[in-house]
């Protein structure tokens, strides 16, 4: 199934790559697209996370976002056509969001994790336990480029290297005000690479930062980072260089790529 695979890759290679296990929170448009590469490359465990059901509004970007998809759970229609690709996964799916009530069991003897949520506070519930267990994250961030970053258990977290208002605090006492402050900073430092704003302007950012507006997207970015996302964890079970925690930044416009600076970035009051 997997042959042409071999010569770019080695046979070693590929069974490092079926024996992964390998959590993708949020299944949407860049988890969705990195989970079906994995599938394709060759991963044969995979435990999907997402609470989120199918609507017209996903058309532009989700893989599997049809009329027939409408009203179902992602994760739900995702392992059944990724069986159809290789009916020997072993895959879990879950239609349920990242909580502190599930997330241990969640991460029960995972390798890689890779976050495509949205949401501050079940990404640090999700992220925070995986440090805790000493599983590297692969994650990209909310940028009209596409964008990959890997923390590995020894390196810095983005609560650390961007300094965020969440870090240390209790997820008891993480309010949503909080949140968005964390995510206002985090924006700031992926909005530092390239030239962002000749593409979306402060204002919508601001708004969708602080949920006033939805959040856009367009395919080729979420696809981009998605395959970028997959190709990470491809990178890390083949024990080969990868991105590391500041992220690697790709201008689909100019056909660029910029490495991420550990910038400091605090709001404006």
């Amino acid at each position: 199934m997997f042959s042409r695979n071999l010569g770019l890759i080695s046979e070693q290679d590929q069974e490092a790559l079926r024996d992964s296990k390998v959590l993708i929170a949020g299944t949407g448009g860049m988890g969705g697209v990195c989970a079906e590469v994995l599938v394709r490359m060759g991963v044969e465990n995979l435990t999907l996370v997402d609470h989120d059901i199918y609507e017209e509004s996903n058309f532009n970007r989700q893989l599997h976002a049809n009329k027939d998809s409408i009203g179902r759970y992602k994760v739900e229609v995702l392992a059944e056509e990724f069986l159809k690709i290789n009916p020997k996964i072993n895959i879990k799916f879950f239609p349920e969001k990242v909580s502190l009530e599930n997330i241990e069991s969640l991460l029960d003897q995972v390798d890689y994790v890779v976050n495509g949520m949205d949401e501050m506070y079940n990404s640090l519930i999700l992220e925070r336990t995986a440090r805790k267990k000493g599983i590297t994250i692969v994650d990209a961030w909310l940028t009209p480029y596409a964008s990959v970053f890997v923390m590995t258990p020894d390196s810095p977290h983005w609560e650390d290297f961007l300094d965020l208002p969440t870090k240390g605090v209790p997820f008891d006492q993480l309010t949503p005000e909080l949140c968005n402050e964390a995510v206002d900073i985090e924006v700031k430092y992926t909005f530092s690479h390239f030239s962002p704003f000749k593409i979306i302007s402060k204002e919508l950012v601001q708004d969708i930062v602080y949920k006033k507006r939805p959040r856009p997207s367009l395919a080729p970015v979420v696809w981009l980072s998605g395959v970028l996302m997959a190709n990470e964890v491809f990178k890390l079970a083949t024990k080969q260089p990868h991105t590391d925690y500041r992220g690697i930044f790709f201008d689909q416009y100019e056909m660029s790529l910029q490495a991420g600076t550990a910038k400091t970035f605090k709001k404006v009051a």
